[in-house]
């Protein structure tokens, strides 16, 4: 059975066994983010494509880590004239550009859709490439979470809608979401979850969490170093889960019996 039939089939029964008014609308987005952006990638991969977690290629981060490291310091050094060039530079066509990004590093979607993609990928389709990217980015979103929301309590940075300045912080600001603008969650999250797909399959790929941070950035939301840090945080997790098969959260990945 081809992967259209498959996909095909998913539909029907989601929709013939809890219809849509029983699906909460973040659930509806996860799905949907699902089937639109994880599950096509299937169509790059085949028996002789597929690549168990044990034989990944190592590639050292080591070689990312000054480039990292330089683009991070410049960013504190342009947070004002990036913000203020976004202010000045609005669109009704960015705007609605930008709430479509959100969806991309919102862990309340992209969470969800990644572990649907390993179920599908795992049980239904059984693409075993598909099914390993997405357990990596299932523990690259884990670790991420973790990290981003402690350096958003150690560090309690304003956000620039607070008009308190790039260098305002107050640590520790608990459920303030004032002052946890660095590093950005959305952005974390977004090259988390995408890190190992564009590792696995194509580099284009890295378009989607970089358009989710441009938009938190246009969105008045984060500062641009915020973005910088978090999708740092984000494809560090997601490239060491893909690249270094020994780190393992999941050592068995995710077991379901029935």
């Amino acid at each position: 059975m081809d992967w259209f039939t498959w996909l095909l089939r998913i539909g029907v029964t989601t929709y013939s066994i809890l219809k849509p008014k029983k699906i909460s609308i973040p659930l509806q987005k996860a799905i949907a983010i699902t089937i639109v952006l994880f599950i096509p990638l299937s169509l790059k991969a085949n028996s002789s494509d597929s690549i168990p977690i044990t034989e990944v290629e190592t590639k050292p981060i080591s070689r990312h880590i000054p480039v990292i490291a330089g683009i991070a310091a410049v960013s504190f050094l342009v947070d004002q004239p990036v913000n203020s060039h976004f202010e000045t530079n609005r669109s009704s066509f960015f705007n609605s550009a930008s709430k479509i990004t959100d969806l991309a590093g919102d862990k309340y979607l992209i969470i969800p859709a990644s572990v649907l993609t390993y179920g599908v990928a795992g049980y239904i389709i059984r693409d075993e490439k598909l099914t390993n990217t997405s357990l990596n980015s299932i523990q690259a979103l884990a670790t991420t979470a973790i990290s981003t929301e402690i350096v958003k309590q150690l560090a309690g940075r304003s956000r620039p809608y607070t008009e308190r300045g790039a260098h305002h912080y107050s640590p520790f600001p608990m459920k303030n979401d004032d002052y946890k603008s660095m590093p950005s969650g959305h952005a974390a999250l977004a090259f988390a979850a995408f890190t190992p797909f564009a590792e696995n399959y194509s580099k284009w790929i890295y378009l989607i969490p970089a358009s989710v941070a441009a938009g938190r950035v246009y969105q008045n939301e984060h500062w641009f170093s915020d973005v910088v840090v978090g999708g740092a945080i984000g494809f560090i997790s997601g490239y060491l889960f893909t690249h270094y098969p020994n780190i393992q959260i999941i050592p068995n990945g995710i077991v379901v019996n029935f």
